[in-house]
């Protein structure tokens, strides 16, 4: 499955959201590889803190290179990466990248996208099964979501729905009922604004590797079950296993109900 994080705004954490999710299914025993479609302002490295490349999906673009030589590896999960290099973009035949994705032989196939509708996002919805739409819970970034359906169901690719970013809970926010009244879209999770996000992009890793249980990982999991049936199993420990074990025996032996 190829699904491209689409966005209207720039600025709505499409990229973090993006690496999170993608990072959380390979964790979970998924194949998934994560792409760099944003050629022109590539950050996608900065969240796994990568900061250089011998070839990247710039050189797929000029046909200098195939994929397999430029996806790397983060613990399990394949990083197709966008140089940082400004000379890299001559020559960059985005015509070329459906051909490319459709190579991709992964579970699951992420496409970051840049924000908006110009000739990057554009190369992306058409090398797409599905998007899934990364907001903020105000009217400058929902509206935008407007000519992005009107896009995705022309070009007949389906929407899993829509996530809000950043969100913390102030009464001036757009509430998920009212983003979907005005975009007719579900919105599929709420991911709260927490600085731990902020802390782990300094750091280069994932906010889910590093602060695993924070508010906005247990949202990016719920997220992941909710679109694609992944759920962690929970690590039973010791004690625990010891207190269900002498529960069932009461059970028995008192004839507990």
């Amino acid at each position: 499955m190829i699904v491209g994080i689409v966005s209207g705004k720039g600025g709505v954490g499409k990229t973090t959201i993006a690496s999170n999710l993608s990072y959380y299914l390979s964790q979970m025993g998924r194949d998934v590889t994560l792409v760099d479609c944003n050629v022109t302002t590539s950050h996608l490295n900065f969240n796994f803190g990568f900061y250089g490349f011998v070839k990247t999906l710039n050189n797929v673009l000029r046909g200098e290179a195939e994929l397999w030589e430029v996806t790397y590896k983060y613990r399990n999960l394949n990083i197709v990466p966008a140089s940082l290099r400004l000379e890299d973009l001559n020559y960059i035949d985005l015509a070329a990248l459906p051909r490319a994705i459709r190579n991709i032989k992964s579970e699951f196939v992420f496409l970051d996208s840049a924000p908006g509708f110009g000739r990057e996002a554009m190369s992306v919805l058409t090398s797409v099964d599905a998007v899934l739409i990364v907001t903020t819970p105000f009217m400058c970034s929902i509206a935008d979501i407007l000519r992005m359906r009107k896009i995705v169901s022309e070009l007949n690719i389906e929407t899993l729905g829509i996530v809000v970013n950043m969100v913390k809970g102030k009464n001036y926010e757009l509430s998920k009922r009212e983003i979907e009244a005005i975009t007719g879209i579900k919105v599929v999770e709420c991911v709260p604004y927490d600085e731990n996000v902020e802390y782990s992009l300094s750091l280069g890793k994932p906010f889910i590797e590093i602060f695993p249980e924070t508010k906005a990982s247990l949202a990016i999991k719920r997220l992941a079950n909710k679109l694609f049936g992944v759920e962690e199993i929970k690590k039973v420990g010791f004690l625990n296993e010891i207190k269900k074990g002498l529960i069932e025996f009461l059970k028995g032996k008192f004839k507990i109900i």
